[in-house]
Parts: C-alpha cells; structure tokens; sequence
C-alpha cells in the first residue's frame, strides 16, 4: 500500500495540483467537516460507487479508521485497475492535528 504525507497533500491542494481526495467515512461525518475539496465515497458504498473514482490524476483516500480499513479501500481499487491511489498518512486525525483546513 502506498501512502502520502498529510503536508504534500495539503501543498498539492493549495497549490492546485490535479489531485482527488475521496473521503471513506460516512456521509454524516463528511458533512461535518473534510478535506478541501474532497469527494465522499462511503466505505460502505466503495464497491458500487467506485465508478465515480477517476483513474487519473493522483487519487488520496482517506477515513478516520484502521490501517486495515484503509488497505481494504486500496487494495480493493487495485483489483479494478487503478494503480494511480496512495492513503493518506494518519488518515483526518493527522490532518486534524496539524491543523490543516476542513471545509463544512
């Protein structure tokens, strides 16, 4: 599993570098607050709605769950051809803690 830190996400975004952000939690916790810019796609819908997911450019996933949970999502996208998906490192409790922007 290929993982990016939460600081090159954040330039990525600020920037305006091609990146997706696909936030796994559930539609609830997204409302309450996510990544600028991110797209929900529940964990719990990956597997019908991972159509919306482009295959280009850099797709970041994202939750506030288990290692595990995360390389399910990965390894999941990697069975239906997208090779162009890393995790993001700590996941929102690592963006949170850096105090890096939410959008609600």
């Amino acid at each position: 599993m290929a993982y990016t830190e939460p600081d090159y996400l954040k330039w990525l975004i600020e920037s305006r570098q091609p990146v997706v952000v696909v936030d796994l939690r559930t539609a609830q916790e997204f409302e309450a607050g996510h990544l600028p810019g991110a797209i929900s796609v529940p964990m719990t819908e990956l597997d019908r709605r991972f159509g919306e997911i482009p295959t280009s450019p850099m797709v970041v996933l994202y939750c506030r769950c288990s290692v595990e949970e995360a390389a399910t999502a990965y390894a999941f996208l990697e069975t239906r051809g997208y090779l162009n998906h890393v995790v993001l490192q700590d996941g929102l409790d690592g963006w949170l803690r850096r105090r890096f922007p939410v959008v609600k």
